[in-house]
């Protein structure tokens, strides 16, 4: 038999088969596998990644990705098929289920007191965050990318958002400036992977006739319809609106005080406790020109079940799915309730308190140009956040 042939009715190997499927089959087979397998599938043949490089592919990978919140734990088991333990971990949490399932995002294995770090945004599969260096970094943890961003040093992060369908992403932050007789916040603009210097888009007073401007709340901010909403902490409550498009601010009235602004399956919305009735109740947006708001779900907090005197603890939702599920926080008593909309107590967590601000992820693979190699083509050290994963 000649080199290179097979012999008549040889049976052909499960590779060499799985090899010759048509695109659209390989496409969807792919879309059922988890991040980690299909960058292994990349390396196995040109065609393959062809398949997985296209953007019709990562989008529809992306789209399928369930938007989970981030919470950050500290001295537990690494939760990535190891017995060691990491000194932090940044995890999502799956509340779908009971108890809620972690998915691991980043790990620190060097975390102390000296050795710290902070989340500031999260948007399509990206995460900015510092070091105790003063240093920030934007990274993709399903694709192993970073870039670090050393122009934001010194600077308050308030949002990160794509800008238009142009693939670039910016980053919304302020800095407290002195111009002649002027001090107050200045809103900057920074172009990732750009080399220009961030963009002043002028003073809080310039920007918007209202002061409260410069005291946008710390929570992170939810982006629909092209804009970035936070809740104004401020006495006349509302929410606060950047239009990633124009580059401009207004503002939006909130039918409550001391509310969190949150998504309700593709609806603005926001969360608040009601200490009278001891309720979360969150309202939504249906018509997002009129502005006008309803009451989308009320669910009463079972004080007995919660274990603690509720009336007298500092209570907070962090926390809202699309289905109505709720992280609730108790400050003052150090624990977090994870409720559904009937009002039914799913998890408790009284010890090593999980630190959810309100940031959510979903899973990437798309591509973007700012994640570059060194010169010579040699791979940068993996930095701290990812040397915990494996």
């Amino acid at each position: 038999m000649e080199r290179g042939t097979r012999a008549k009715g040889a049976r052909r190997s499960p590779l060499a088969a799985a090899l010759t499927l048509p695109d659209e089959v390989t496409c969807d087979i792919f879309l059922r596998l988890p991040d980690k397998a299909i960058l292994r599938c990349g390396a196995v043949c040109r065609a393959w990644r062809d398949v997985i490089s296209t953007a019709v592919f990562l989008n529809a990978y992306q789209e399928q990705q369930p938007s989970l919140p981030l919470g950050i734990f500290h001295n537990e088991s690494s939760s990535c098929g190891r017995d060691d333990v990491v000194d932090a971990a940044v995890d999502a949490f799956d509340l779908r289920g009971s108890p809620a399932k972690r998915q691991p995002v980043l790990r620190f294995n060097d975390y102390n007191f000296r050795r710290q770090f902070s989340v500031f945004a999260s948007c399509d599969g990206l995460i900015l965050l510092s070091l105790s260096n003063g240093l920030f970094y934007l990274c993709n943890p399903a694709t192993r990318q970073w870039i670090p961003l050393p122009s934001l040093s010194s600077t308050t992060v308030v949002g990160l958002y794509p800008y238009g369908s142009s693939g670039e992403y910016r980053i919304l932050h302020k800095e407290w400036r002195h111009e002649g007789d002027k001090s107050n916040y200045a809103y900057y603009v920074l172009t990732v992977g750009s080399s220009a210097e961030p963009r002043c888009l002028g003073f809080v007073d310039s920007l918007f006739a209202k002061p409260s401007l410069g005291h946008i709340s710390s929570s992170p901010p939810v982006l629909l319809h092209d804009c970035l909403h936070w809740d104004e902490k401020a006495p006349n409550h509302g929410l606060i609106v950047f239009d990633t498009d124009a580059e401009s601010f207004r503002c939006i009235r909130a039918p409550t005080p001391n509310s969190h602004v949150v998504e309700m399956d593709g609806l603005l919305g926001i969360s608040h406790v009601n200490k009278t009735d001891m309720a979360v109740e969150i309202r939504v947006i249906q018509d997002y020109k009129t502005e006008v708001w309803s009451l989308k779900y009320k669910i009463n907090l079972p004080v007995a079940d919660m274990g603690c005197i509720a009336q007298k603890c500092q209570i907070d939702a962090v926390v809202v799915s699309k289905s109505g599920h709720v992280l609730v926080r108790c400050c003052s008593d150090r624990r977090m309730f994870h409720f559904d909309s009937n009002s039914k107590l799913l998890q408790m967590w009284d010890d090593n308190l999980p630190l959810v601000n309100g940031y959510w992820f979903r899973k990437s693979l798309c591509k973007h140009s700012f994640f570059r190699r060194q010169k010579g083509g040699r791979v940068k050290q993996l930095p701290r956040f990812f040397r915990g994963l494996l």
